[in-house]
């Protein structure tokens, strides 16, 4: 099944400038990752995005640290597409 993501909270401790966090927001909610369950799709895409995926994520919600952007969080939900 293919799946897209949909941001539901933006977090980061410094802050980052408004075309930084658009271009994560683009790139997130444009892949569409085809994977067995929920919770593959998430760690697909947190490798894709060089990010880490958190063990408190399930098949509903997931939440990714992007360290690349100064340990911003995105608290994920994967929609099928």
């Amino acid at each position: 099944m293919k799946y897209r993501f949909e941001i539901e909270e933006f977090t980061a401790k410094k802050k980052l400038p408004r075309d930084e966090r658009y271009d994560i927001t683009q790139y997130i909610t444009s892949r569409e990752i085809e994977a067995e369950d929920p919770r593959r799709a998430f760690r697909c895409l947190a490798v894709m995005t060089n990010g880490r995926l958190s063990r408190d994520s399930n098949g509903e919600q997931a939440v990714i640290t992007l360290p690349d952007y100064g340990n911003c969080q995105l608290i994920l939900r994967a929609v099928g597409a």
